[in-house]
C-alpha cells in the first residue's frame, strides 16, 4: 500500500492508503485488542510545487509557514473550516495534502477558497498525469506497478525504511532470510521515451522489464524504472530497450533517484525546478 500513518494522539491513529481492502485486514487482526476501527470517509486534495507554501500560508491566514517541516501535520483553519493538513505528497515536490472530514466538510466551499487563494500564484488544476511524471522523476515507487508481492523491500531499494531490529511485525522472519540485493533501478534513454512492459536486453538476452516510464520535462529525456530478472551490478550499464515494433534503443541504468538525491526540493530548500545544475544520480 502507498501509506501514511498519522498519530493524532496517544490512542488515536489515522491510516491513509491509495487503494486496496486494508480495513478488512485490520479488522481481521484486531482480535484480543481494545481497538475501534472505522472509516472517516475522508478525501484528500493536494497542492504541490514551489509556490505551495505561499498558497497555504495565505489560505491559513498566515498560520502555515516555512517552519512546518516535511512529514509534519496538524489541524488548521482554512477558510473557516478546521481541516487536517500534512506536508506530504505523491509528487516529490514541496507540497501539502488537505484531508476532509466526510460529511462535516463543505467540499465546494473548501475548493472555492483554495482556488481563489492560489489564483494569485498561478496555481492550476492538474491531472494525475502530472503527479505520475513527478513521482517517477522523484524516485517514488508505485504499488502493484513497480513493487508488489514478487519483490521484497530490499530488492526494491527500500532498506532505509526497514526497522529490522523492531521486536515484531508481519513479515519480519521473511525479511531476515531473504536476498537483500537490489533488482529495481532507474533507466534513462536519450533518443526515445521508454515503454512500460518493454523488455531490456544485454548481449541479446532479455534481462529486465520496464515497469513505469515518462518523458521527463526536467531532464529532457525519457526515464523509467526497470525490474531486472536476475541480480547483478547493473548501475552504469548501457543496455537496449526493445519496443513493440521490435525497434531497439540504447538506455543507461542508474539509481531510481534521477536527481535531488538529498531531497532538497521536497524540504523546501531548492525551489528552482527546473534548473541547469541538476545532476543525475550514478550510485
Amino acid at each position: 500500500m502507498d501509506v501514511v500513518i498519522f498519530k493524532l494522539d496517544e490512542q488515536r491513529f489515522w491510516y491513509l492508503q491509495a487503494d486496496g481492502p486494508f480495513e478488512t485486514w485490520l479488522l481481521a487482526h484486531s482480535g484480543g485488542f481494545d481497538v475501534t476501527i472505522k472509516d472517516p470517509r475522508s478525501r484528500v486534495i493536494q497542492i504541490q510545487g514551489p509556490a505551495s507554501i505561499d498558497i497555504m500560508h495565505r489560505a491559513s491566514d498566515g498560520v502555515i509557514d516555512e517552519s512546518m517541516p516535511y512529514f509534519r501535520s496538524g489541524f488548521f483553519n482554512l477558510g473557516g473550516k478546521i481541516l487536517y493538513v500534512s506536508s506530504t505528497g505523491f509528487s516529490n515536490e514541496l507540497g501539502f495534502e488537505i484531508y476532509s472530514e466526510g460529511d462535516k466538510t463543505n467540499h465546494l466551499a473548501l475548493w472555492d477558497h483554495l482556488i481563489l487563494t492560489g489564483k494569485a500564484y498561478g496555481m492550476e488544476v492538474s491531472s494525475t498525469r502530472a503527479l505520475t511524471i513527478r513521482r517517477i522523476e522523484g524516485g517514488i515507487l508505485g504499488n502493484l506497478m513497480d513493487i508488489g508481492i514478487t519483490i521484497n523491500p530490499y530488492q526494491a531499494g527500500l532498506k532505509p525504511f526497514i526497522q529490522i531490529d523492531k521486536e515484531d511485525f508481519v513479515g519480519r522472519e521473511s525479511l531476515l532470510k531473504c536476498d537483500k540485493r537490489k533488482l529495481l533501478f532507474g533507466l534513462t534513454c536519450k533518443t526515445a521515451t521508454p515503454s512500460a512492459g518493454s523488455f531490456v536486453f544485454f548481449i541479446g538476452e532479455a534481462v529486465g522489464r520496464i515497469t513505469a516510464e515518462v518523458s521527463s520535462p526536467t531532464l529532457v529525456l525519457g526515464i523509467g524504472y526497470i525490474r531486472f530478472f536476475k541480480l547483478g551490478d547493473w548501475i552504469g550499464s548501457t543496455l537496449k530497450i526493445q519496443f513493440s515494433d521490435s525497434s531497439m534503443y540504447f538506455c543507461d541504468i542508474i539509481d531510481v533517484l534521477f536527481f535531488d538525491k538529498e531531497k532538497e526540493i521536497v524540504k523546501g530548500i531548492n525551489r528552482t525546478i527546473p534548473n541547469k545544475n541538476l545532476v543525475m544520480s550514478s550510485n
